[in-house]
C-alpha cells in the first residue's frame, strides 16, 4: 500500500459531492413517492366509482324485484288436508 496524501480541499470536495448526491437521491425519492401516491389515488377513485355503479345496479335490481314480487300462496293449516276430497 502506497503512502497517498490527500489534501484537505480534496476531502472537502468529496464531501460536498457526496452531500449533493444525497440531495439528488432525496429529491428523486420524494418525487417518486409523490407520483406513486398520485397513481394510487387515481386507482382508488376508479375503484370507488366502480363500486358506486355496482351499488346502483344492485339497488335497481332490488327495486325491480320488489315491484315484481308475486304474493306467496296462503299457508295451509297443518290440520287441514292439502287435497280436497
Amino acid at each position: 500500500m502506497s503512502n497517498l496524501l490527500v489534501s484537505r480541499s480534496e476531502i472537502t470536495d468529496l464531501f460536498h459531492e457526496m452531500m449533493l448526491q444525497m440531495d439528488v437521491l432525496e429529491e428523486t425519492m420524494s418525487s417518486s413517492l409523490k407520483i406513486e401516491r398520485e397513481e394510487m389515488e387515481e386507482v382508488m377513485k376508479h375503484q370507488i366509482n366502480r363500486l358506486h355503479v355496482t351499488l346502483d345496479e344492485v339497488e335497481k335490481v332490488m327495486a325491480e324485484h320488489r315491484v315484481s314480487k308475486v304474493p306467496a300462496p296462503k299457508a295451509i293449516n297443518f290440520n287441514q288436508n292439502a287435497y280436497s276430497v
